[in-house]
């Protein structure tokens, strides 16, 4: 009888299963808290990986070109009281939209233009006429740079009625008219090296550089 009664005992004081079930709690406590750690790390990194995603899209449509040219630049020339060609009047060019590039807006007060050569630099937008002239009735009073009036117009359009919008397709005309008469500006004339630049309002802008012939015509294709 004394020995059944010391074997239970015995069996009561036994606290292996008590010991085992503590290692389960704190083995299951550190995959809960590992699996929550786990859960952050890959959240974070997923949405770091979307913002930086998003932020390379967003530059490198900042950086691409919006516009692209199509087509030739023609310059001509005006002509002074002998009847011969003595500087550049006004620069032509053609523009379409950039390979992949949505529509873009070809309003004049939307597009910026960037005129430079070596011996000055002009900047406005294109939304400019006669800025050499304040009162067509008097003499001219300098009001403006070497760029005097931006026309822009579409010339080739795939969508009736699509406004100022220039989609794939489509090809504008771009035509600055030179101030020649202006004190402060100093004429283009032959061989000599010009930029024009395009900036809209979203997207990179579009370098339009060419060097003026040896030689003066009335109308000449700049290479």
């Amino acid at each position: 009888m004394s020995k059944l009664r010391s074997k239970s005992i015995r069996f009561y004081r036994d606290e292996k299963g008590i010991t085992g079930l503590e290692t389960a709690i704190i083995l299951i406590a550190f995959i809960v808290v590992a699996a929550v750690f786990a859960f952050t790390v890959m959240t974070t990194g997923l949405f770091s990986t979307e913002k930086a995603k998003t932020t390379a899209q967003a530059g490198i449509a900042e950086a691409s070109s919006t516009f692209a040219p199509k087509g030739g630049v023609i310059a001509t020339c005006t002509k002074d009281a002998a009847g011969k060609c003595d500087h550049v009047g006004s620069i032509t060019f053609q523009i379409t939209t950039a390979s992949g590039s949505s529509g873009t807006s070809i309003g004049r007060a939307k597009i910026a233009l960037i005129y430079s050569d070596d011996n000055q630099r002009d900047s406005t937008n294109a939304a400019i006429t006669d800025r050499d002239t304040a009162d067509d009735a008097g003499p001219p009073i300098v009001i403006g740079g070497i760029m005097k009036t931006v026309t822009i117009s579409k010339i080739v359009a795939t969508t009736a009625d699509a406004g100022e919008l220039l989609q794939q397709g489509d090809v504008a005309e771009i035509k600055v008219d030179l101030n020649t008469t202006a004190d402060n500006v100093t004429k283009l004339g032959k061989n000599q090296i010009f930029r024009l630049e395009l900036i809209p309002q979203q997207g990179g802008s579009l370098i339009i550089s060419r060097k003026t012939p040896p030689e003066l015509m009335p109308v000449m294709n700049l290479e």
